[in-house]
């Protein structure tokens, strides 16, 4: 491991934090924009941003932005909580908002936000903008509820259940 990529001992590690969660929010609600998602969903699409190598849309999609170890199945179902904390972070940092609707809460980019993920410059980020954006671009293309449906069940084969519904997502 080069010296880069370890942090310095005064600085803290942004790895698997509500931060990171939360920009990555941030990207996927901005791609997808002006929908918006509750938990569960953007859980599930932060878990394939990172894992975009995982659906089976085509071979010309973005390869993953982490690598395929075989251990992350349990991965999806430690993120919700993690993610949860990084939209609660992003919100606070008026760069997302939460509303309610007849089902819970759903989350979505303000205005504030596009001008913040454009800042975002590293290679990783660049990346991460182009998962996220061509995976809302394959659920316009398949339509909404079918490509949420086969995302679920590519969660599903791990034979974990996973509580709730997926939400489609409201143009709000």
């Amino acid at each position: 491991m080069s010296a880069d990529t370890v942090p310095a001992p005064d600085q803290p590690a942004l790895f698997n934090t509500p931060l990171e969660a939360g920009l990555r929010a941030v990207v996927i609600l901005d791609a997808f924009a002006p929908r918006a998602f509750d938990l569960k969903t953007l859980s599930l699409l932060d878990y394939y941003a990172v894992h975009a190598g995982d659906i089976d849309v085509d071979k010309d999609g973005p390869e993953s932005l982490h690598p395929p170890v075989s251990p992350r199945r349990g991965e999806f179902f430690v993120r919700r909580r993690l993610v949860e904390d990084g939209l609660a972070l992003m919100e606070r940092a008026f760069l997302l908002d939460r509303l309610a609707d007849a089902d819970g809460f759903i989350f979505r980019t303000r205005d504030l936000a596009s001008a913040m993920v454009d800042l975002m410059q590293s290679d990783y980020n660049a990346r991460l903008r182009e998962a996220a954006q061509w995976i809302a671009d394959q659920a316009e293309t398949e339509g909404y509820e079918t490509f949420f449906e086969r995302l679920s069940a590519g969660v599903d084969r791990w034979e974990h259940e996973i509580d709730g519904t997926i939400h489609m997502g409201d143009s709000v």
